[in-house]
């Protein structure tokens, strides 16, 4: 019996020992990503998907690149009173999405997968991440336009678009930016049917902490350096 003791603990300091350094010095948390050390993670940022039909796009405003670091203040807390519902629709493809957004705004990775997919580009049927940040304030947007019904209509112009979907915009139009966030799937053009854009634009620069741009028949926003311009 007296031996069992200093047994047990030299075996424990020999395990301590045998631990690789990597796996000692990392963190269970990956605080960029927000997986586990030992989880498996796949990241697709482009694949296939639809088409669509014709769409406009207005002036935008080049960010350099140092202003891009998001703002961490915007992606924190609940940001809804209670949850409510979106009917999406994408003007180019007549596409339809039901989103059920939860008051913490956590989406799960079911609508991020549906929400990427929806806001594709579909010029070029590709589609990539869109950025949580612009997600978090289109929903806020249309949070203080909601009814009593809950639920809001929601006309989506653009959304992520490949770097040859923007050159060739940039080739018909000078008001398309050529570092646009798009392309960075960090942006968003969108509209409510029955809400004017003069009082879209308005409460939209109250509640985006990015860029934000009016135009005739939609408000542009992005997870940018704080901006704002008309067209």
């Amino acid at each position: 019996m007296s031996s069992a003791a200093p047994m047990s603990r030299r075996a424990f300091v020999a395990g301590l020992v045998s631990i690789p350094a990597g796996a000692g010095a990392a963190p269970l948390i990956d605080l960029t990503s927000g997986k586990g050390l030992y989880s498996q993670t796949y990241a697709a940022p482009e694949l296939s998907s639809g088409g669509g039909v014709l769409n406009l796009y207005g002036r935008e405003v080049d960010v350099p690149v140092a202003n891009l670091a998001p703002n961490l203040s915007r992606g924190r807390g609940p940001y809804l009173a209670q949850p409510l519902r979106l009917s999406l629709l994408n003007v180019n493809t007549d596409e339809r999405m039901q989103l059920d957004v939860p008051a913490s705004l956590e989406f799960g990775w079911v609508q991020q997968r549906q929400l990427n997919q929806f806001l594709r580009d579909w010029r070029d049927d590709k589609v990539k991440k869109i950025d949580p940040i612009v997600l978090h304030d289109l929903v806020k947007i249309c949070g203080a336009f909601m009814g009593p019904s809950q639920n809001l209509d929601v006309r989506i112009t653009s959304g992520y678009r490949t770097q040859k979907t923007n050159d060739m915009l940039r080739r018909q139009s000078r008001q398309v930016a050529q570092n646009s966030l798009h392309i960075q799937g960090k942006a968003i053009d969108f509209s409510l049917p029955e809400v004017p854009i003069r009082v879209l634009a308005a409460k939209t620069r109250e509640i985006c902490g990015g860029g934000v741009g009016s135009y005739s028949t939609f408000v542009h926003i992005d997870s940018g350096a704080a901006r704002q311009w008309s067209a």
